[in-house]
């Protein structure tokens, strides 16, 4: 069957087209469709398998790779920076190995659009010596990560299968062949010298083992991969050796262009068998080398022939690839009279677009009054979530990784101890990493106020549900059992309220000797479950505004916006009625209620 798939779609269908029964992921875009739709088939098929949401990426990996022991056709989903979360058991993993095929499919961000690094999950393959598979559309994703389950199970080892943004979500037909799903049964055989191998004997023998197979994969790499496109390669002065989106980019100058060169796809980046390239890569003139986002392919061959790429500083080394980089290198490399690309270019500026919280988040309304007490002097340590975008309110000072806002508030509370502390996290992440550092914090009584911000979804990645949604996990007894008694704020959509809280807050922590915990329970403006906004729809009143840009500056509601009188509207398009801005916001009080 054809169907016309996002790249993330296409790699949930490969899955059950391999007999993958048992996935977990952590969401994080963009990788977050692969679960989701995994699920939805599942459901919609009704079959035989089984999918969850995890705590976070070590948990997903863990869950999955445990039924890869017991012979089940396995896999786990996150974006690059969850790989470094679930890092500790992979690098074990490898080791150990699996009886039925694990799959680890981690999705790279190149040019930071949802990311905090651009970091190249093919680097954990090699470091961990695994294989990794590079897909360069959504076509190739589904047909990789058939091949990836597979290639698994032949030699027991996990198999990284590395999407980045433009392939999860690329939109392309994909051809399904017809398939009958069969669950396999899991039978767990104890073998406590493979499961438990502890140092050093056990251990040393395994790594022997992992690098006997990392030889026959490379063999297997060349075989079925490589060799088939040597064959069929004309010779002559350029070849382009090209993985993942890279190579799709260069088929299309190539063609736009006329240019006649050899291509050479690397659908598995590592391990590469770089000893039986050596004859055809001293054949060329000349050879460039395209890849996202790290020069991993180039490192393995740039002493074979006149390689040309990133380490010798002739391909971009930061960024995503795109149609008129790669048509630019050629063209300075003398490849290609000029760059033919067919871009239509905007005349002018393009307006700035600053990244906001939606209109009638509560976060807006919590970094509003939590600033209003703790005031500028204070340090704001945050975390990663929608309400990273307390930025824009600057009641966010910095912005690490997942669970840091708790211990760099341990760090802080040590080395800054003339400023108050207040950190802000989302339900999930304190779930995902916040807990650690919490315990931590009450150990060695670092002093700071931890504020969860508490609306019982991942509203970041699209919804996902939490533990506290899935199952009965009480955050505030959690909490608890660190050792802390939270302060609690059902949040009712006013700033006088709020405020009140955080006076209180204020007070408890001048006087504590440890951290203090405040949990706002809110929802998020897209959960129809939860959501609770009273339709109080706002106007300004333009006799009483006086320009004065508190409500845009310290608020930053999407719906304000300068009129050409230099004061102050509510774009009807953007208010959802939440009232907010009808509660103690405008000095002037110039909010009124808009009556539709």
């Amino acid at each position: 069957m054809k169907k016309t798939l996002l790249g993330n779609e296409a790699i949930a269908w490969g899955l059950l087209y391999a007999g993958v029964d048992v996935m977990a992921a952590y969401p994080g875009t963009p990788s977050s469709e692969i679960l989701e739709t995994y699920q939805k088939i599942v459901k919609q098929k009704n079959l035989s398998a089984y999918a969850e949401w995890s705590t976070n990426e070590k948990v997903a990996f863990e869950t999955a790779y445990a039924a890869a022991i017991t012979g089940k056709r396995a896999a786990c989903g996150m974006k690059m920076v969850g790989l470094n979360v679930a890092s500790d058991a992979l690098m074990s993993s490898a080791y150990i190995g699996n009886k039925g095929g694990f799959l680890i499919i981690s999705a790279d961000d190149p040019g930071f659009y949802s990311s905090q690094t651009e970091q190249d999950s093919r680097y954990f393959a090699k470091f961990a010596r695994i294989p990794a598979l590079d897909p360069s559309s959504p076509e190739d994703a589904f047909r990789l990560t058939v091949i990836g389950v597979n290639l698994s199970e032949k030699f027991e080892i996990p198999v990284i299968l590395r999407p980045v943004l433009r392939v999860c979500h690329g939109r392309q037909i994909v051809d399904i062949p017809d398939f009958e799903f069969e669950g396999r049964e899991g039978k767990f055989e104890r073998n406590i010298e493979r499961w438990a191998a502890v140092p050093r004997i056990p251990r040393l023998k395994q790594g022997y083992e992992l690098l006997e197979k990392l030889q026959r994969i490379a063999q297997f790499n060349y075989d079925e991969f490589l060799k088939p496109q040597v064959e069929k390669l004309r010779g002559g002065k350029l070849l382009i050796i090209a993985s993942g989106t890279s190579y799709s980019y260069v088929l299309e100058v190539l063609e736009d262009t006329g240019l006649k060169a050899d291509v050479l796809k690397i659908d598995m980046p590592t391990p590469l068998p770089s000893g039986r390239l050596s004859d055809l890569i001293s054949s060329y003139e000349e050879v460039i080398v395209f890849e996202e986002t790290y020069p991993l392919i180039e490192e393995q061959i740039k002493h074979l022939g006149n390689v040309r790429g990133k380490l010798s500083g002739d391909v971009f080394q930061i960024d995503e690839v795109a149609h008129d980089r790669v048509a630019d290198i050629l063209l300075k490399r003398g490849h290609i009279s000029r760059n033919v690309y067919v871009g239509k270019e905007y005349e002018g500026e393009v307006p700035p677009r600053v990244p906001a919280l939606c209109p009638g988040c509560p976060h807006r309304t919590v970094f509003y009054g939590m600033k209003k007490v703790f005031g500028n002097k204070a340090i704001y340590p945050s975390d990663i979530g929608c309400y990273t975008l307390g930025l824009n309110q600057k009641a966010v000072d910095t912005v690490l990784c997942m669970g840091a806002s708790v211990g760099l508030s341990c760090g802080f509370s040590k080395s800054d101890t003339k400023k108050p502390i207040v950190a802000t996290i989302g339900d999930s992440t304190f779930l995902h990493a916040g807990i650690p550092p919490l315990i931590d914090a009450v150990a060695n009584r670092h002093k700071f106020v931890l504020v969860i911000m508490d609306n019982s979804t991942v509203a970041m990645t699209g919804l996902q549900p939490t533990p506290e949604r899935i199952g009965n996990v009480s955050i505030p007894k959690i909490v608890e059992g660190c050792g802390v008694k939270p302060l609690i704020l059902d949040y009712d959509g006013t700033i006088k309220t709020t405020v009140e809280f955080f006076k209180k807050v204020k007070e408890i922590y001048e006087k504590a000797n440890g951290p203090v915990v405040a949990i706002v329970n809110e929802f998020c403006t897209f959960d129809k479950e939860k959501v609770k906004l009273p339709g109080k729809f706002a106007k300004v009143d333009q006799d009483k505004c006086t320009g004065c840009g508190h409500c845009i500056n310290d608020f930053g509601c999407p719906a304000f916006e300068w009129n050409d009188e230099g004061k102050v509207e509510v774009n009807p398009y953007f208010c959802v009625g939440c009232g907010v801005c009808l509660s103690d916001l405008c000095p002037f009080d110039a909010f009124v209620e808009d009556v539709r």
